[in-house]
């Protein structure tokens, strides 16, 4: 069955995250046709790093929504790969603090170029006004899931 053969086809859930998991390949695919060897996974964990230059691996998990394992695997690479470097905080032994190395900084301009371009060229084959519905529906969708979430605990 062909995955975006839904079995059920009017299901929100089912579409967005069919939808979600395509967007995640195409954009991984631009990279790595770009040269940059990086999944959207480690991507959001660089973009914490871009934005605030060193965080603790307990506020990466928290923006990007994994459990601290994945989190932690999700470092491991990136640090392999000299693009982080993490250390115990002075504070807390506990607590591992990530920050950028120089490798890690001078990708965020060429990656952040590649996604924009990705977007732009996927978001042409839209009409603007139905895109701007999509985004409008789909944000309403995540607030009040969110605010269920919460409500709900």
């Amino acid at each position: 069955m062909n995955r975006c053969e839904c079995p059920t086809q009017e299901s929100l859930g089912c579409l967005t995250n069919l939808s979600a998991m395509a967007a995640r390949n195409f954009l991984t695919r631009q990279l790595a046709l770009n040269g940059i060897d990086m999944t959207i996974e480690q991507f959001k964990v660089m973009v914490v790093l871009w934005k605030e230059k060193s965080s603790t691996q307990q506020n990466i998990a928290d923006f990007v929504g994994k459990d601290k394992t994945s989190i932690t695997r999700l470092i491991a690479g990136l640090e392999k790969r000299s693009l982080i470097q993490r250390a115990t905080a002075c504070q807390d032994k506990r607590c591992n603090l990530v920050t950028l190395t120089p490798q890690g900084s001078a990708l965020e301009k060429p990656t952040m170029e590649v996604l924009k371009q990705a977007n732009e060229s996927l978001q042409r084959h839209f009409n603007p006004e139905e895109l701007a519905i999509t985004l409008r529906v789909l944000k309403q969708m995540c607030l009040m899931l969110n605010y269920t979430q919460k409500e709900s605990e």
